[in-house]
């Protein structure tokens, strides 16, 4: 037999080889592919932070109107109160601090002044954000008492944190405003500052009756008690405080 005859068998299984191990090498590197990177999945602590899932719209909503408020939901939305109750208190720290801080560079200005002054004293800036917290919390605490005692609608404290809290946004805001003023105008600012003032008392004090839907009769009784106790309570830590 020929050397030609004897290869001819050898390439016939070279040519049959050749189809199987064709599939196995595609079946291989089918395998052998990469599976594509899938994005990794948030971090369990920025899905969990509250402040994750605030709308700055909706804030600015709330500082144009503060009955917007309303409209929250405390299950979901109550970081707004929390919001609205940080900024008002730093408000009221900033233009409290700022009149005083004016009131010492003029202390010979007017007898206005002195007077003022007599009822701030000297307390350190520090007390003053200790008084600006409970004057917040108190408020809150004793509309809700007073509102779940006279009113139809019982509501929770998350509630209350929610609806009152959120309100203080503007009035946090404009006592900054006022603060700022006293270095230009100390007169202004105070008239400023009782303004804000005391459109917030009436605000939040209008705002629980509907919340608590206080019946006509029993509104008189409502605004009387809970102005009393908060503003009894609150003298008794400005007592400890100052």
């Amino acid at each position: 037999m020929s050397e030609q005859d004897s290869s001819q068998p050898e390439l016939r299984k070279a040519e049959d080889r050749e189809p199987g191990e064709l599939q196995t090498a595609a079946s291989a590197t089918e395998g052998a592919q990469v599976t594509p990177v899938q994005a990794a999945p948030p971090s369990s602590s920025s899905q969990n932070s509250p402040l994750g899932g605030v709308d700055f719209q909706k804030l600015l909503e709330l500082a144009k109107n503060p009955s917007s408020s309303l409209k929250l939901q405390p299950l979901t939305e109550w970081i707004y109160g929390a919001i609205g109750a940080v900024v008002g208190v730093l408000g009221f720290f900033i233009w409290i601090w700022a009149i005083q801080e004016e009131i010492k560079n003029e202390l010979f200005g007017g007898l206005g002044n002195l007077v003022f002054l007599s009822l701030l004293g000297f307390t350190t800036p520090g007390k003053y954000l200790v008084i600006g917290i409970f004057s917040i919390a108190l408020l809150v605490g004793s509309l809700t008492l007073i509102g779940n005692l006279l009113g139809a609608k019982k509501r929770s404290w998350m509630e209350a944190v929610t609806y009152q809290g959120s309100t203080q946004l503007l009035f946090g805001a404009g006592l900054i405003v006022a603060g700022l003023v006293a270095f230009v105008s100390l007169q202004l600012s105070m008239l400023l500052g009782v303004i804000l003032l005391l459109i917030n008392l009436l605000l939040v004090v209008t705002q629980a009756e509907d919340l608590h839907e206080v019946g006509r009769e029993r509104r008189f009784l409502f605004i009387v008690y809970s102005i009393a106790a908060y503003m009894f309570l609150l003298f008794l830590v400005y007592s400890v405080v100052a």
